[in-house]
């Protein structure tokens, strides 16, 4: 299976337990990467898609390998034409994520350019997740510096973007981290700044990826991460299977 994720360092974050999840299940055929710019938002990848900049670095997973490999300079337009992708993922930039008029009308256009350049590919909307209080990132302001109130406004932009583009699904990494929010995890899901995921936060939204792109249970995987109470793991894999199967079943 082959996944690109057309995104930023939220991409990134879900991306980091991926392969050790992938690995752990004994796949040794995926291969997943990430078209990078810190912080992208939709309107500058459709830039960078109709003017074909060089302006990406691009993360990689090879198949059965858990270190990521790098290579600058890359155009949105090559890997999508050069590789044969099962899933390709879009994201807006996490402080507007729940601004919907942010997302048009670059999400459409985006979604019908991976459908002519990879059109075996499955596409997906990864719902990003909202920061917690005391965050560092001043786009919190937007949304009255409250967590549930960003995350509603995230949900329904990607409700209006999923209708306006008939993608074939949605990762509800979001609606995981709020689930998990409601657990004695809640302090520990993001970085020091408040909005980058943590080492669980990574785990819960790579779980997420997981569950959307295999059709598999992620409490049935056996990937661990050192240090990491195994208690904390299954509670995290239980937010991301709720969250998976309740977005499913909308």
């Amino acid at each position: 299976m082959n996944v690109l994720s057309i995104g930023n360092s939220f991409s990134q974050n879900a991306h980091t337990c991926l392969p050790g999840m992938m690995k752990a299940d004994g796949c040794d055929d995926f291969m997943l990467c990430n078209l990078y710019i810190p912080a992208c938002s939709l309107e500058t990848h459709w830039e960078n898609m109709k003017s074909e900049k060089e302006a990406y670095e691009y993360q990689i997973y090879l198949p059965g390998e858990t270190v990521m490999n790098k290579a600058d300079g890359v155009a949105l337009f090559e890997p999508l034409e050069d590789e044969d992708w099962d899933v390709v993922t879009l994201q807006q930039v996490s402080s507007l994520s729940g601004i919907e008029e942010s997302w048009s009308p670059y999400i459409e256009e985006l979604t019908a350019y991976i459908r002519m350049a990879a059109p075996k590919a499955k596409v997906f909307i990864h719902q990003t997740w909202a920061y917690d209080k005391g965050t560092v990132n001043e786009g919190f302001s937007k949304y009255s510096n409250n967590t549930s109130t960003m995350f509603d406004c995230i949900n329904r932009a990607v409700e209006i973007a999923k209708i306006n583009t008939d993608v074939d699904g949605v990762i509800p990494s979001g609606l995981a981290f709020q689930f998990a929010r409601q657990t004695s995890l809640k302090d520990m899901l993001t970085a020091p700044d408040g909005y980058h995921a943590s080492a669980l936060g990574c785990y819960l939204a790579g779980a997420c990826f997981y569950e959307t792109i295999t059709g598999k249970n992620i409490s049935e995987n056996g990937l661990r991460i050192e240090g990491v109470p195994e208690e904390y793991i299954n509670l995290l894999a239980l937010c991301a299977h709720s969250a998976v199967e309740k977005y499913n079943n909308r």
